[in-house]
Order: C-alpha cells, then sequence, then structure tokens
C-alpha cells in the first residue's frame, strides 16, 4: 500500500513532468474532497452506491439528500470488500466545512434534529489506508411527525370504510410521513385473524410502519359470517317464543341490545273477536336518536308495519294470533323502551262518563247498567275524543239497572271528565 511520503513524491514528480499547477498537497496532509460540488443526487430510504478508491480525494465520496420536514437522519455504509472502517458524516448546504454530526469509525451515524434543507452525507475512508471499494450507504429520515402528510385516516376517527366482505389497499411510508392508516368495518373483520362472537358494532384496522425506513403497499381483506343475533335473549326473541299480552290492557318495559346478542323481543296477542288493538310504544333510553323500532304483524311470515310516533291503532278483522315485534335492527343498536297495548273489542255496549270518584281509589259512574246487557267483572275500555282514542282499560265492578261503577287499569288523574265513553265487553 503507497504511504504518505510516496503518494507526495509522486504528485510532486507528476506535477514537475506535467509542467503544470497541481494542487499537491502537504506530506501527511488528506486531500479535501468537495462534497457540494462532488455529491451524487440521493434518495432517502434507497441504498445507494459509492465509489472509494486511493486515488487523490477519492478516499471519500458523498451523497446530497433533500430533507422534507423537522425530524433526523439515520446514515449507515457497509463496504463491499474491504474490512476498512468507515466513517459517516453529516453536512449542511451553506453550514461550512465542520460535520453536524459524524458516526464512529465502522458505526452508524445519527442526527437527531434537522431541519428542511439540503443536507450531504460524506462517507470516507484512513485516507493512509485507502482502497478501491465500493461503499452501500442507506439514508433514512426520521420524520419529526411521520403522519405530517397523511390524511384524516391516521386516526379512528377518520377511518375509511371496509366492507365486511371486501378488499382494500394502500401504502403505509414511514419516512414519507404516511405512517398509519385506520379502516373501519362494521361488524367483524378477518384480517389475518380469526374473531370469534364478537359483538356486533364498529371495529378498526389498523395498519402502520413500525420505524423509519419502513414502507410498503399491502392488501387488506375481510370476511364476515353472522352470528346468532339472539343469543342472549331468551325465548321471547325468537317469535316462536313470544310473549303473551295480557288483554284488554298490558303494559311492558324491557330492552333490546343488538350488540349483546338480543336484538329483538316479540309479544303475542292472542285475539277472539273483532276488535281495534292500540299500540303506545316509547324509547326510554337513550332518550333522543335511538333506531330502536316496534312493528305490529298479522302473522309469524308478515314483515310487519312499522309503529310510528308514540301510538297506533290497529283494526282487527279476524280472530286470531297477532305480534308485536320490537327490535334493535343493526350492530350498535340498543334502547330500553315501554309498550303498551289496549284491546277495544268490535261488540261493546257504549256508555257515558257521568261521574269520577277518586275517594278510595279511582272510580267510574257510567251510563249503562244490566238493563243494557252489562255484568260485573265484564272488561272495558275508556276512550275520549271524537276519535275515541283509548287512554285506559277498565272493568266494571259493579252493575245496576241503569248505570255501572267500573275501575280503571292506570290512574285516576289521566282521565278527563268530559268527551269520555266507557266501551263495555258484551
Amino acid at each position: 500500500m503507497k504511504t504518505a511520503t510516496f503518494r507526495a513524491l509522486l504528485a510532486l514528480a507528476s506535477a514537475g513532468l506535467c509542467g503544470c499547477h497541481a494542487r499537491v498537497p502537504l506530506v501527511g496532509t488528506a486531500p479535501q474532497y468537495q462534497f457540494r460540488q462532488q455529491s451524487q443526487e440521493g434518495v432517502l430510504g434507497k441504498k445507494m452506491d459509492v465509489q472509494l478508491s486511493d486515488e487523490g480525494e477519492l478516499y471519500a465520496g458523498g451523497l446530497r439528500y433533500e430533507v422534507p420536514a423537522n425530524g433526523g437522519l439515520i446514515a449507515t455504509a457497509k463496504p463491499v470488500n474491504t474490512s476498512v472502517p468507515i466513517t459517516i458524516s453529516l453536512y449542511t448546504d451553506g453550514g461550512g466545512n465542520e460535520p453536524i454530526a459524524r458516526g464512529e469509525p465502522g458505526k452508524k451515524m445519527e442526527a437527531t434534529d434537522v431541519t428542511p434543507g439540503t443536507y450531504f452525507v460524506v462517507v470516507s475512508e484512513p485516507w493512509k489506508d485507502a482502497v478501491k471499494t465500493r461503499v452501500a450507504v442507506t439514508t433514512v429520515f426520521k420524520p419529526q411527525d411521520p403522519e405530517l402528510a397523511n390524511g384524516p385516516y391516521k386516526t379512528q376517527a377518520g377511518a375509511r370504510e371496509l366492507s365486511p366482505t371486501g378488499s382494500v389497499s394502500d401504502v403505509v411510508d414511514y419516512s414519507n410521513m404516511k405512517r398509519t392508516q385506520f379502516w373501519k368495518v362494521s361488524i367483524d373483520p378477518n384480517a389475518g385473524l380469526k374473531k370469534e362472537k364478537l359483538q356486533g358494532g364498529d371495529y378498526f384496522v389498523k395498519v402502520y410502519a413500525n420505524e423509519p425506513g419502513d414502507a410498503g403497499k399491502y392488501e387488506l381483506t375481510s370476511s364476515f359470517v353472522q352470528g346468532d343475533i339472539c343469543e342472549n335473549g331468551g325465548p321471547a326473541c325468537e317469535i316462536a317464543g313470544a310473549e303473551e299480552l295480557k288483554l284488554p290492557q298490558d303494559s311492558k318495559t324491557s330492552d333490546v341490545d343488538f350488540n349483546k346478542a338480543k336484538a329483538h323481543h316479540f309479544y303475542k296477542a292472542s285475539l277472539k273477536e273483532k276488535g281495534r288493538l292500540t299500540i303506545v310504544f316509547k324509547v326510554l333510553q337513550p332518550t333522543r336518536g335511538s333506531k330502536v323500532q316496534a312493528l305490529f304483524k298479522k302473522n309469524p311470515d308478515d314483515e310487519g308495519d312499522r309503529i310510528l310516533g308514540t301510538s297506533v291503532t290497529k283494526d282487527v278483522e279476524s280472530p286470531g294470533d297477532y305480534f308485536i315485534q320490537v327490535t334493535a335492527p343493526e350492530p350498535g343498536v340498543q334502547a330500553k323502551y315501554a309498550l303498551q297495548t289496549i284491546w277495544q273489542p268490535a261488540n261493546f255496549i257504549n256508555a257515558e262518563l257521568l261521574e269520577k270518584a277518586t275517594a278510595g281509589g279511582c272510580m267510574l259512574t257510567v251510563s249503562a247498567g244490566t238493563n243494557h246487557g252489562v255484568r260485573a267483572g265484564a272488561a272495558c275500555t275508556i276512550v275520549a275524543g271524537a276519535n275515541t282514542a283509548p287512554i285506559d282499560s277498565c272493568v266494571v265492578d259493579q252493575a245496576y239497572a241503569n248505570l255501572s261503577k267500573v275501575r280503571p287499569t292506570g290512574s285516576c288523574s289521566r282521565i278527563p271528565l268530559q268527551n269520555v265513553k266507557v266501551q263495555i265487553a258484551q
């Protein structure tokens, strides 16, 4: 290997022979590598080749990089055909000839606080021991904010939709500041893992690059098999186990919850004659915005009529079993509710309200008695207004010749004194 003295003498002899004014370094000093002029263009995150040799200043070689944001730079260098240790130094575009960071010989270089701009990564051999070799150099950008160039889907709040049986693809890139991507799938995603018996609802899949330099295109596929949405709902969650309503009047409170596998609650009204069935349905919790609904079904296979508003009255033309289905129709839907039913048979004795007494319990006096066919113990319905809307059910407590005493099921305060009639079953 050439020594420093031999190199200097050789340079002097060459200069004398050619008669030119060549720059000759002092004996024992290394020629300066002009990194700002001689560096080649580098690509962050990509392995680049730098050729070193024992000729002049080519014991060193450089790469020029454009840094897009605040962060850090990490550079590694591996000589291909020598064990000579490589030193890595980092320079700025306008910061003079002193490096802002330097790694130990044979070690990586890391600068932790750089700002946007042009930087030069220079790799070098010991000048006196320089040999011809190719060096593989990789410089990775470690952004201060690895999500800076990302879209809203870097968080769960901005997650893009993934169909329960679908496929999507995209790219994540840590150093390009697109580290994380979220996808939202309703119910149960199967993205390389299998989840058994998940509750219904929104689930999220997070795709991300682990560390600086990690990047790649990915494909995400989901598949879904519907679970038993009545697994925890008891017999009444299926129409075959519908809960019996006690008519002429009944009140129920319960809850449905799709996510907890009790999505439905069925009720059955066994009606033996023509009449009118009034259904009052109210969501209790949450008080607003719930999608829980009630449906009136004329038979088990009927799709059902949705009960809109707080009350609906259905005309029943023939005896049989009729059903009310309270349902949480989709993932995430749940509510507590109250259901009231009032039955008015088609054949009834119509009586006017004569008096309302509250002493000793609510008692109504009405204008029909045994002479009109009224009997003690008969079921009755209290209706109000021109459209005879039912407001409560009742039972005949005492029957006299031309009047009767009837006892309401509910509160006396709900019964007005005017435009009220009592329909007594025959």
